[in-house]
C-alpha cells in the first residue's frame, strides 16, 4: 500500500485534477489525472518482483489507455471555440448544429470511450488472472460493494441539484450524504474486514466500469445528426445558454470516479496478485 508521501502525492494531484473538472479547468484536470496515473503506474506495488510480469504488464496497459483517453478528453476540452467567454444562443446553435465540429466530437467521443473500454478489458484480465481462492472472494464481495458504490455515486451526482430541491433545505442534504456516506463506509468496512483486500478490487472496477458506461453513452449521444432546422432542439439550446451555470459536479464525478477506480482496482489487484497476499 502507498506510504505517507506516495499517498499525498495521489491525494494531491487527484484533487486537483477534481477540482479543475469542477470549474472547468482542462490544464488543472489533465495534469492533476496525468500525475496520479502516472504515479500508479509506476509504484512499488505494482513494479515490484512479487507481481507476476503478466499482471504488470496488464496493470500498466490499463493505466496508459486511461491516460490517453484523459489527454485526449482534455484536448477537445481546451480546443474549445469559445474559450473562458459564455457563447450566447445563436452562437451555441451553430456550433453544435455544424457538421465539422458534430464529427469531430463524435471521433472524440469514441476514442475517449474506447480507450475506457480496452482499459476495463485490461483490468479485467488482470483480475481474471489472480489465484481462484482470491476470485472467489472477489466474487462474494462483489454484489454488495458494487450494488452499493453504484447507489452512492449516483448519490453524490445528485447531491447538489435534485436532491437539494427534493430535501428542502441545505441541512437535510447534509445530514443525509452524511447518513449514506457514513452507512457505506462502514458496509465498505466491514466487507474488507471479511474478504481482505477483495472488495476493494470490486469497488474500483464498479467506479471504472461506471466512468466507461458514462463516456459511451457521451459517445451515443455525440452521433452526427442534421439539427439546423430543429426548432425543439434550438429552443432547447436558447434555454440551456439562459439557465446559469454553475460548477460542473458530473464532470467533477466522473473524474473522482476514473481516478479513485483506477488507484483502488490497480493497487488492490496488484497486492492479491502477489505470492505474499493474505489468503484467508
Amino acid at each position: 500500500m502507498p506510504s505517507a508521501k506516495q499517498l499525498l502525492l495521489l491525494l494531491g494531484a487527484a484533487l486537483l485534477a477534481v477540482v479543475g473538472a469542477l470549474f472547468g479547468s482542462p490544464w488543472a484536470t489533465g495534469a492533476g489525472g496525468v500525475v496520479v496515473l502516472g504515479a500508479l503506474a509506476v509504484h512499488p506495488a505494482v513494479t515490484g518482483p512479487a507481481v507476476p510480469w503478466s499482471t504488470r504488464l496488464l496493470l500498466q496497459g490499463g493505466l496508459l489507455l486511461l491516460t490517453v483517453a484523459g489527454v485526449v478528453e482534455m484536448w477537445g476540452w481546451a480546443a474549445s471555440s469559445f474559450g473562458d467567454a459564455p457563447p450566447s444562443a445563436s452562437e451555441l446553435i451553430a456550433l453544435v448544429t455544424d457538421p465539422v465540429r458534430q464529427r469531430t466530437q463524435f471521433l472524440r467521443q469514441l476514442a475517449v470511450a474506447s480507450c475506457l473500454i480496452l482499459a476495463c478489458a485490461c483490468l479485467g484480465v488482470a483480475i481474471g488472472r489472480l489465484p481462484r481462492d482470491r476470485l472467489r472472494r472477489i466474487g462474494r464481495a462483489a454484489p454488495a460493494v458494487g450494488v452499493l458504490t453504484l447507489i452512492t455515486l449516483v448519490f453524490v451526482a445528485l447531491l447538489p441539484s435534485g436532491l437539494t430541491a427534493l430535501l428542502g433545505s441545505f441541512t437535510n442534504v447534509a445530514v443525509a450524504g452524511l447518513l449514506v456516506l457514513g452507512g457505506y463506509a462502514w458496509v465498505v468496512s466491514r466487507s474488507v474486514r471479511r474478504h481482505g483486500t477483495a472488495p476493494i478490487t470490486a469497488m474500483g472496477a464498479t467506479l471504472l466500469a461506471a466512468a466507461a458506461w458514462l463516456a459511451v453513452d457521451d459517445a451515443w449521444r455525440s452521433q452526427p445528426e442534421p439539427r439546423g432546422s430543429d426548432a425543439f432542439y434550438q429552443t432547447g439550446v436558447s434555454v440551456s445558454v439562459a439557465v446559469e451555470t454553475g460548477p460542473d459536479v458530473e464532470t467533477a464525478v466522473a473524474v473522482a470516479a476514473l481516478l479513485l477506480g483506477a488507484a483502488l482496482t490497480v493497487l488492490a489487484c496488484a497486492r492479491l496478485s502477489t505470492t505474499h497476499s493474505e489468503t484467508r
